[in-house]
């Protein structure tokens, strides 16, 4: 029996040793493949951290360009204030000599107005003077023998007009 014995203390060794070794190739399957997935997780993260700066850069020119923009429209939202403001003042100051012209109208119309009727009555003077004159030559041809001063007629002569006189200023 110690054969047997020995036969089978070499077959427990061969079994314990290949037990071992099955563990060992378990262990280093495991070890590859947790190797494999920290190698695709470097990737991934590697992979991840390229593209998240590529995404910082482009939002960076993004930014930048939105910056621009902004300075522009507020350097043509000012140049629009202040062209609205001009504008604005442009329009009360035209309002104001629109009303300044309207103002000399009335007053030149008034005026107007009153040398109109002033010319209205110095033309009926003047046509009543005439007709008198007329008159009066008609009459002083059909009485001769009077004298000039019993020609003259009651209404006053054309040397005799108050507005032939001079006005005091």
């Amino acid at each position: 029996m110690v054969a047997n014995n020995r036969s089978s203390g070499k077959s427990d060794a061969g079994r314990a040793v290949a037990r071992e070794l099955d563990q060992l190739k378990k262990k280093v399957k495991e070890l590859a493949l947790k190797l494999e997935r920290e190698a695709k997780a470097r990737e991934i993260a590697t992979r991840l951290a390229a593209q998240a700066k590529k995404a910082r850069e482009q939002l960076t020119r993004e930014i930048k360009a939105l910056r621009e923009q902004g300075r522009k429209m507020a350097s043509e939202l000012k140049s629009a204030i202040t062209d609205a403001d001009k504008r604005k003042q442009t329009v009360e100051e035209a309002r104001g000599k629109i009303a300044e012209l309207r103002a000399e109208l009335s007053r030149k119309t008034t005026d107007l107005k009153h040398k109109s009727k002033e010319l209205k009555k110095l033309a009926s003077e003047s046509a009543h003077r005439a007709a008198v004159i007329i008159s009066g030559a008609s009459q002083s041809a059909a009485e001769p023998a009077k004298s000039s001063a019993e020609s003259r007629p009651s209404e006053p002569g054309p040397e005799d007009h108050p507005s032939d006189k001079p006005t005091p200023a």
